[in-house]
């Protein structure tokens, strides 16, 4: 599987993930940006970038991560 293929699943994973976190389990709404495309944002830049495979993921979850907790705090 190349790393393309593997972003997009860890990317639509991620998505579907915040986007189920906030409407079953927090039942709160995403304010300002719809949080569950911060991944696919982080995609795009993926896509355009030569940056490490490794490094994208690492950043794409720990900035999904991040804001899923700031958006979910009262």
């Amino acid at each position: 599987m190349t790393d393309e293929a593997k972003a997009s699943i860890i990317s639509a994973v991620l998505m579907i993930g915040v986007a189920v976190l906030f409407a079953t389990v927090l039942h709160k709404t995403q304010n300002v940006v719809p949080l569950f495309l911060v991944p696919l944002f982080l995609f795009a830049g993926y896509a355009v970038s030569k940056g490490g495979f490794k490094l994208w993921v690492i950043l794409t979850t720990i900035v999904t991560t991040l804001l899923a907790i700031v958006y979910a705090l009262p």
